[in-house]
């Protein structure tokens, strides 16, 4: 250093600089909301449903979640070893596992979990970068593979048989596994009208469904945890029930806008509505970044929802939609995207959008 510059100003001033302490790399204010901890309460918000599903049909229920995770973390710390990455403990791949056995019938045989976590956690999820780079669920997308490989079989209906009745390994069978009686989505299919015993049974979950999508007091209790801890926010799963129960309103079984309360409740709580939009909507990485965005985003899945159920092929319609819907978030943050201090005048909902 110059002698002339040791007693200048500058140097006296850069010398009391350095007896703070040194400023860190950006984010500056952190909160305590990290991957793990998001993903172990969604986890524990599941918990009770996963619990009840075994109540309802049976141990090979507990065994699919087991074998599921197994197989997405397996694959997973594979797939990091072939990179050459160090493995990073997130939860991500339980939570994935999870949510694919809840969407899997209860029939389903050993090699269903498998099948669908390895290609949720490999494919969906590592092909496109990782964590937060996945442009569909996990879950769903795995789900729709099994979908496209054993299409009876996934669509077939177990009942429950409290407490902890058990299934047959091969359950494709239909006088084994399937018992006789309609779910609430397909007696409301029908034309009919919902009974106080039918809205009782599908609230509470004794009723034929998928693995983990049939108690809706359960889920929808998970769902308020996942609200009041502030890991997802209400508007998506509001946004997508509100609008099932005015397209079952809006087409009524006696014509335009003649839906019964009890069909309009029916559709809000049967099925893979609930499940689907507390749980599988909100991804962060999958669905759209601005608030309008995800406003539209749920008004799409509520839409195609209906149009499943009520002129589809099947009476579900939830994965689909909420499948259709990923593939239009790159749209919707290309076209919808936040302004930027200094862009302008303001526009509604402080919008711009891209050509």
């Amino acid at each position: 250093m110059p002698s002339y510059y040791q007693d200048s100003e500058s140097e006296k001033l850069f010398q009391q600089a350095n007896k703070f302490p040194k400023t860190q790399p950006n984010p500056h204010i952190r909160g305590n909301q990290e991957t793990r901890n998001i993903m172990l309460m969604v986890i524990l918000a599941l918990l009770p449903a996963l619990v009840f599903s075994g109540y309802l049909f049976g141990f090979s229920v507990y065994f699919n979640y087991l074998l599921a995770m197994i197989t997405g973390i397996s694959v997973e710390f594979l797939w990091f070893k072939w990179i050459k990455r160090p493995y990073q403990w997130d939860y991500s791949a339980m939570l994935t596992a999870l949510l694919l056995g809840m969407n899997l019938p209860p029939s389903a045989p050993w090699y269903f979990p498998v099948i669908g976590t390895a290609f949720a956690i490999i494919v969906i999820k590592e092909f496109f970068g990782g964590l937060g780079y996945n442009f569909i669920n996990p879950a769903l997308g795995g789900r729709a593979f099994l979908v496209a490989l054993f299409y009876q079989q996934m669509f077939a209906i177990s009942w429950p048989d409290p407490p902890f009745s058990k299934l047959p390994s091969q359950p494709f069978d239909p006088a084994i596994d399937t018992l006789s009686g309609a779910t609430p989505l397909a007696i409301m299919r029908a034309g009919e009208t919902l009974s106080s015993h039918d809205l009782n049974t599908a609230f509470f979950g004794f009723v034929g469904g998928r693995a983990g999508e049939t108690s809706a007091f359960l889920l929808l209790l998970g769902g308020a945890f996942l609200i009041y801890k502030k890991i997802i926010s209400p508007r998506i799963p509001l946004i997508i029930l509100g609008t099932i129960g005015l397209g079952a309103f809006v087409l009524g079984p006696e014509g335009w806008f003649t839906g019964s309360w009890q069909n309009i409740i029916g559709h809000i709580i049967s099925g893979g509505a609930i499940l689907g939009a507390f749980f599988m909507a909100t991804d962060y990485a999958s669905t759209p970044s601005t608030k309008f965005g995800e406003n539209l985003f749920a008004l799409g899945v509520g839409v195609l929802v209906i149009i499943f159920r009520f002129f589809g092929l099947t009476n579900e319609g939830v994965s689909y939609g909420i499948l259709i819907m990923n593939c239009f978030t790159p749209a919707i943050d290309r076209f919808l995207r936040l302004r930027v201090l200094g862009e302008g005048k303001q526009s509604p909902f402080n919008l711009k959008i891209n050509v």
